[in-house]
């Protein structure tokens, strides 16, 4: 297990995803404003494929609740593949969590 936790530099892989999980949040904020569209725009193009999958109409508060659940589960898919890839990078070994 301390295998694990440890990388070949002796630096701790849970601090460093922290580390790394801020960077992506900072660069998905202020740098990647095409990434952020995108998700948003995936975001909307899926409620109304579950509406369609569902035959079930949404209001509109519904709607945005279902859209920003999407685009909290992409930012946060995007934030975690970010750390894992720098941890890979560093370490040149997978990391399965």
């Amino acid at each position: 297990m301390e295998n694990i936790k440890r990388n070949r530099k002796g630096s701790n892989i849970e601090s460093d995803i922290k580390k790394y999980l801020k960077e992506a949040e900072e660069k998905l904020e202020n740098d990647l404003a095409g990434t952020r569209e995108a998700i948003r725009l995936i975001a909307i193009d899926k409620t109304r494929a579950f509406m369609i999958a569902m035959d079930k109409g949404l209001d509109k508060d519904e709607r945005e609740y279902l859209k920003g659940l999407i685009i909290e589960s992409m930012y946060q898919s995007f934030c975690y593949g970010y750390g894992i890839g720098k941890i890979e990078g560093k370490t040149d070994k997978k990391l399965y969590i």
